[in-house]
């Protein structure tokens, strides 16, 4: 039997995690789920808000498996230690007229909380996107936490940029602005895709890998240890920014990261061009097996 569901959950909020975990059903040693979360104005020097993508799964009840509760999670962020983003409006959005613009960018920390990988998201006009990448580029970091573990983890952060002189528009410039308006804000020209609705319907894996049961963990008796994982996949067909959503225990993060990063898929596209796209997979583990020596002659 195969159902969907639609999950929401928040990155780093916690609220509505529960909700998506009820029903759900997981999947046996495959994928989990084709989709991308719904775009959302970013907000100046906050974490953008991420929302899980639809899943069909087939298998067990995944509430066997239960995200750790909101006590337990320290959100990754910012470093005490950094200043606050304050970016220069672009010039090039000066010459364009834009009145306003935003963009979202994420990044992979180790557990100790060092970047290890940067991605641009979405935004609304490029330079607004290379701009606040940037900046992140040149921020410190503070690791997520489990159970008071630092375990690798992603952060998304957003920031709204606004001029700081009153801008000179002509007709055109204004009918758009009065369409931002009437939409909520600048539509995104780049952003994240559903995997759904991408060429082909589905995310076609080249490469995966299970992760090895780490040491310190003891897995139930009968049951299969799994994690759940949300990453991107970008133009190029690499898994980027992986974040473990739901595990039994913070021990299994860290083999989860290790194991997605090595995963790839073909590139994907939309109408013949490649896209960014936003998912959720199950890893499965196995134990750890260390090799035979080959016998003395």
């Amino acid at each position: 039997m195969r159902m969907q569901t639609l999950v929401k959950a928040f990155q780093p909020s916690w609220s509505n995690r529960r909700r998506w975990l009820a029903g759900v059903l997981l999947l046996g040693m495959g994928r989990l789920a084709s989709a991308q979360p719904t775009p959302t104005r970013a907000a100046e020097s906050k974490d953008d808000v991420i929302t899980l993508p639809k899943v069909t799964v087939a298998g067990e009840l995944l509430k066997e498996y239960p995200m750790f509760p909101k006590a337990d999670v320290k959100a990754p962020s910012f470093a005490e230690r950094s200043a606050p983003i304050d970016l220069f409006y672009p010039g090039s959005a000066y010459a364009d007229g834009v009145n306003e613009g935003t963009a979202t960018v994420g990044v992979m920390l180790d557990a100790s909380g060092k970047p290890k990988d940067f991605l641009l998201i979405r935004y609304t006009r490029r330079y607004f996107g290379d701009a606040l990448m940037r900046a992140a580029h040149d921020q410190d970091y503070a690791p997520r936490y489990v159970r008071g573990m630092a375990v690798p983890g992603r952060f998304n952060f957003g920031y709204r940029f606004v001029p700081t002189i009153v801008l000179q528009m002509n007709s055109f410039n204004a009918i758009e602005e009065r369409d931002a308006e009437i939409q909520g804000g600048p539509s995104f020209i780049y952003e994240p895709h559903l995997e759904r609705d991408i060429d082909g319907g589905a995310l076609e894996s080249t490469a995966s890998t299970v992760a090895f049961i780490p040491d310190g963990y003891v897995p139930p008796k009968g049951k299969p240890v799994r994690a759940f994982v949300s990453f991107y996949v970008d133009e190029t067909g690499r898994v980027r920014l992986p974040n473990v959503e739901s595990a039994d225990s913070p021990l299994l993060i860290p083999n989860a990261i290790k194991a997605v990063e090595h995963w790839a898929f073909r590139p994907p596209t939309l109408k013949g061009k490649p896209v960014l796209v936003f998912t959720l997979w199950a890893v499965a583990y196995i134990p750890f097996v260390p090799p035979t020596p080959p016998p003395k002659p």
